[in-house]
């Protein structure tokens, strides 16, 4: 049976779905974004925007019993390439044995009005 993970700290998508979804060990995120769970906006600041879609991120690593040596692959959506700059401190942070890091695109993408970053991961928990 598949588990809908919902972190409290993080925002709810406007249509039914889950923020991921846990079934036999394996976590599928759905779109995770810098959207500020007490506005509902998102920052000017691209920077904090996209700290603050990692911080929600590891939300729903933690929500889901597992944490960033889970993930497998990780998928950037941008609405322009060159915020990737952005995301590495954040991703040297949570990966920071080179020998151990996810596969990861980066894909341009017609992100909603002023989001910048979307974050979706594929991960195996460990005792899955």
């Amino acid at each position: 049976m598949v588990l809908s993970i919902n972190p409290e700290d993080v925002p709810q998508h406007k249509n039914p779905i889950p923020a991921a979804a846990l079934h036999r060990g394996i976590l599928v995120s759905s779109a995770i974004s810098g959207l500020d769970p007490g506005t509902y906006s998102y920052s000017e600041d691209k920077a904090e925007q996209v700290k603050l879609a990692f911080k929600h991120l590891h939300s729903i690593l933690d929500a889901s019993g597992g944490g960033a040596q889970d993930i497998v692959k990780m998928d950037l959506y941008f609405r322009d390439k060159s915020d990737r700059a952005l995301v590495n401190p954040h991703w040297l942070a949570m990966f920071p044995d080179d020998a151990a890091r996810p596969a990861r695109q980066a894909h341009r993408a017609d992100l909603p009005e002023g989001c910048c970053l979307q974050i979706r991961i594929f991960a195996v928990m460990a005792d899955g």
